[in-house]
């Protein structure tokens, strides 16, 4: 075990969303069961959201979403000038957190000031990240500056002292691949269900908005779908974003929910945008998912293409939602977030870079 005196982890997390969050507290519960300090630094919802797990969270981190209307990223361009004006913010911010903790290693979870920081001062610092690539471009001034961004982005992968993914793959140089990362269930479905006052004999059907929000147009279209279909033998229970805690003709809109994992483990069927940590945690338990990307946004169109969805699929609800409800898969049982701690124990104890 290491003395929680002697050792510290300032964890910077992207608030876009809270996949990125979910994650970090996946990473830290175990981090913090091995005896390490963690400090997170995000911003927005992810940091009730950490501190609600006991977590020391301080909030410094300012990331735009991208800008989606009508289920498409657009004005690419102005996202990414948005962004790198909230980094250079978020560095400041970071580099004061940094000198008033002196951390042992900093970890950045699609959190890039932190790790910018480390790297320009040789410190140990561990980056986690999905896409090793960056894609959003779709015309010619956003791949102006998109070929810029992606030549920063390439020589800070190399740069850092160890690139977490949270994915399968094969292990090269500094990259280290550990498997999906996810939160364990903790309830039986009865306990879930009965938890956020859903009926525990009928099948759930749960659609998922992001963190941030987006996906109301995907939960309009699905609530519409499931409702044409008329099952008497399932409940809809709409989770995420701002709605306030309501039912409707079978339809429970529970707003946010921060063991969601749980959920998804007691759920017949989940409808989702494609973020990969709701993908992975319905993978783990074994759940059926429909996973309805945003158009244009790479990393989303990637990660529903490897189960066979595109944006189009979204007019064949009304199809897939039969198809595929309660047609478990066996259960995963992901264990990337023990694997991804055991990668950050071992650099904190290895040699100074």
């Amino acid at each position: 075990m290491i003395d929680r005196s002697l050792v510290g982890v300032l964890y910077g997390v992207s608030p876009i969303g809270l996949g990125h969050a979910s994650r970090a507290a996946a990473v830290g519960s175990v981090l913090a069961q091995r005896g390490v300090e963690v400090t997170f630094a995000t911003g927005g919802p992810a940091v009730p959201f950490l501190k609600s797990y006991g977590f020391n969270v301080v909030e410094a981190i300012a990331e735009p979403n991208p800008h989606v209307f009508g289920g498409k990223v657009v004005l690419s361009s102005l996202w990414y000038i948005r962004y790198w004006v909230g980094y250079r913010a978020s560095k400041k911010r970071m580099a004061a957190l940094a000198d008033q903790l002196r951390p042992d290693l900093i970890v950045g979870d699609e959190e890039f000031s932190g790790l910018s920081l480390a790297s320009e001062r040789g410190w140990k610092c561990a980056m986690i990240a999905d896409e090793l690539d960056l894609a959003f471009a779709r015309t010619y001034v956003t791949r102006r500056i998109e070929s810029s961004v992606r030549s920063w982005y390439s020589s800070l992968q190399a740069k850092v002292s160890l690139l977490i993914v949270p994915d399968c793959g094969r292990d090269t140089g500094n990259v280290r691949y550990v498997g999906p990362v996810v939160r364990p269930v903790t309830r039986s479905r009865e306990e879930a269900l009965k938890g956020v006052g859903l009926p525990p004999e009928k099948r759930l059907i749960l659609v998922s908005l992001s963190g941030s929000g987006i996906g109301s147009y995907l939960a309009e279209r699905a609530v519409k779908a499931i409702r044409d279909m008329k099952r008497e033998n399932c409940v809809t229970a709409v989770v995420g974003g701002d709605d306030p805690r309501h039912n409707e003709d079978m339809v429970h809109y529970l707003g946010f929910v921060r063991d969601q994992q749980d959920l998804i483990g007691a759920s017949d069927l989940v409808i989702a945008l494609a973020g990969k940590s709701t993908i992975d945690e319905a993978s783990s338990s074994g759940t059926p998912i429909i996973a309805i990307p945003i158009r244009n946004h790479f990393e989303q169109e990637k990660n529903a293409a490897r189960l066979g969805y595109s944006y189009s699929d979204i007019d064949r609800l009304a199809e897939l939602i039969p198809s595929n409800l309660g047609r478990r898969l066996d259960p995963k049982n992901y264990d990337g977030a023990a694997r991804a701690a055991d990668e950050l124990v071992a650099l904190i104890g290895s040699p100074e870079p």
